[in-house]
């Protein structure tokens, strides 16, 4: 039994490909957002990885952003950037400590 290599949804989510990755980041150009360095220092491979993982995540998140609102326009879902507004009973509930009145009473 012979079990196929890719997965089955968008093949394999690599945004960008490793060896451009590390070619950009020992040239000092900082791809994807990630740390410049000197290129004449050059980088420890421990240093590369992790900045490869993290440019990697960074650009995974976005996918998935961008997949998120497009399926929710695709179902006819509001769409808004930001977190949803508090309703006004909810802010009005904070704890008896964090307003002045009670630090001060408290002392």
């Amino acid at each position: 039994m012979t079990l196929p290599l890719m997965p089955s949804r968008d093949r394999f989510l690599r945004p960008f490909g490793c060896g451009l990755f590390i070619r950009e980041f020992l040239l000092g150009n900082g791809p994807q957002g990630s740390s410049r360095i000197d290129p004449n220092e050059g980088a420890l491979q421990v240093d590369i990885r992790a900045a490869y993982k993290e440019a990697l995540y960074h650009a995974l998140a976005q996918d998935q952003a961008e997949w998120d609102i497009s399926n929710r326009v695709r179902r006819g879902k509001t769409v808004t950037e930001g977190r949803p507004a508090r309703s006004r009973s909810a802010t009005s509930a904070a704890s008896p400590t964090s307003s002045p009145s009670a630090a001060t009473t408290a002392s």
